[in-house]
């Protein structure tokens, strides 16, 4: 038979797979003491789980870390849950823990919380996921034992609080063997066969044992996928059941849960009341308003009409017409009174009068220049000379100097 050689990486890594492919291996419960605790920079925990007879390492990687609800010390007496693994590099097996819980719990508590970090991991308990209540349901839908007294205080306090409201019952075994079943049966049925605004998982109070199907995975995911929220109403407060994590809203008893999911028709009523008082106020406000806005466009419109400045206008246009014709009638009667004195200048001015007063123009013949010196007239320059009544023509014999009469032949 020929040796078959194997890399020790290879070896430890095939190792490695066996172990993590295991469920025997994957789904371990180890009891013991904490020693060698050591956190790294990236919030790892590493640690050692020792007893008398051996020791083994562990490391609880940083998102389940954060979910531990108590801080390790050395020394505790711990009970781990996990699954084994080996370290590649140092070929060290490793416990890898999911779960660290004090020791002395018990096996039913120590499975109920890995039960819920595993659940949380997942972002069953989101409270971002969690969605609001209608604020007026028409169609409730009820998941309890037909014969308890859940049904019948949710009954009262719908009737009591608003009437308005229909409600389904998809009756459910709430305890005992088969509760989870029955649980996850009537809540799927009453989603399928009715059209419901919001869903009521209840049932009455009872020993911690009894609410064993309330703490079923196969319940909290079944209420998890309903499309409709869901509220709860476990009646037992001092233990709080996964259901009640993954709900849209929990409530301590079935009476609240019936409460949270109607409002009360005595305070709508009276919420109606106020409505209408401030509506009628706001009306009565909004149209005082209205008011004294209208009243102030009406100054705002008297104080820019334009009637009183055309009317003042006017009376100016008519006292400037007035000054206007008497300036005009002025200038016409100084005209008229220029121009006839002007016209007895012109008369006086006139040539023809002065030759009515026995004087004449003359002027010579040949160019018809006007005379008006003797030296424009030489001996035998013939003249005219122009009369009031008419002409005379002659010629210029002897041409003498002033005060000397001039003979015309």
């Amino acid at each position: 038979m020929t040796a078959r050689l194997l890399p020790v990486g290879a070896f430890v890594c095939l190792f490695r797979e066996a172990l993590e492919s295991d469920p025997l291996y994957q789904d371990l419960w180890l009891e013991g003491e904490v020693s060698d605790l050591s956190r790294s920079s990236a919030g790892h925990v590493y640690f050692s789980l020792r007893d008398d007879d051996g020791c083994l390492k562990c490391v609880q990687f940083r998102g389940q870390a954060l979910r531990q609800h108590h801080t390790l010390r050395i020394g505790d007496q711990v009970v781990v849950h996990g699954g084994l693994s080996v370290y590649p590099r140092s070929g060290a097996m490793q416990l890898v823990a999911d779960l660290v819980q004090p020791a002395g719990l018990g096996a039913a508590s120590l499975e109920l919380e890995y039960l819920r970090q595993r659940l949380e991991a997942e972002g069953l308990f989101d409270p971002l996921r969690k969605r609001p209540l209608p604020a007026s349901p028409g169609t409730i839908g009820v998941v309890t034992s037909l014969h308890g007294a859940a049904w019948h205080d949710i009954v009262n306090v719908v009737g009591r609080r608003y009437p308005l409201a229909d409600l389904v019952l998809s009756p459910a075994q709430v305890q005992g063997a088969g509760a989870a079943e029955s649980i996850v049966q009537a809540l799927q049925a009453l989603l399928q066969d009715v059209e419901v605004d919001v869903v009521i998982l209840a049932r009455g109070g009872g020993a911690t044992d009894d609410l064993s199907a309330f703490n079923d995975e196969r319940v909290v995911r079944a209420v998890f996928a309903s499309q409709v929220p869901v509220v709860t109403g476990v009646g037992h407060a001092t233990d709080r059941t996964l259901v009640e994590e993954v709900a849209d809203v929990s409530a301590p008893t079935p009476s609240a849960a019936a409460e949270v999911c109607v409002p009360s028709i005595a305070e709508l009523g009276e919420r109606l009341l106020s409505l209408e008082s401030r509506l009628i106020w706001s009306l009565a406000a909004r149209r005082a308003d209205g008011d004294a806005a209208l009243q102030a466009a009406a100054r705002r419109l008297l104080a820019s009409c334009p009637v009183p400045r055309l009317r003042e206008h006017s009376s100016e246009l008519g006292t400037a017409a007035n000054r206007m014709r008497r300036a005009v009638g002025d200038r016409v009667s100084r005209g008229k009174l220029s121009v006839a004195l002007s016209g007895d200048v012109l008369a006086a001015l006139n040539p023809a009068a002065v030759l009515q007063r026995g004087y004449a123009a003359l002027r010579r013949a040949d160019d018809r220049l006007p005379v008006f010196s003797v030296a424009q007239a030489e001996p035998g320059t013939t003249i005219v000379a122009l009369l009031a009544d008419g002409t005379l023509k002659s010629s210029v014999d002897v041409v003498l100097p002033r005060a000397t009469n001039v003979i015309v032949s």
